[in-house]
């Protein structure tokens, strides 16, 4: 880790206790590690451009483990099988169906079809 300077902040008691639960896990040896772990996330979870957004979501165990499996066989982390899932989730509902397609060309046949109305009140 790079030097690092001290920093106060205020921080609300909830929220220490919050802190507090997290030591021990991880790594975490103390408040300190929970918070620069913290800043380290939200900098990574931040796009770093104003036309993206990041989507967060939670997974159960069945998920993360098939999420692992798949990083182990293929080298895709969960951001990506994510990414590409949502893709191709928004590709298959942008398509549209038979019907609707059929609906549509039938519109597009009777707007043709349909006289331009005259103005009578000239």
């Amino acid at each position: 880790m790079s030097h690092s300077q001290m920093t106060s902040l205020r921080v609300p008691e909830d929220h220490l206790l919050l802190l507090d639960q997290r030591v021990g896990f991880d790594g975490m040896r103390n408040r300190s590690d929970v918070i620069r772990a913290a800043i380290q996330y939200f900098l990574d979870s931040t796009p770093s451009n104003a036309d993206v957004r990041t989507v967060k979501f939670e997974i159960g165990t069945v998920t993360r483990e098939r999420l692992e499996a798949i990083y182990r066989m293929h080298g895709d982390d969960a951001s990506t099988v994510a990414k590409k899932a949502l893709d191709a989730y928004i590709l298959q509902l942008a398509q549209p169906d038979r019907i609707t397609e059929a609906l549509q060309e039938r519109l597009e046949t009777s707007r043709d079809n349909t006289q331009p109305h005259e103005d009578h009140t000239a």
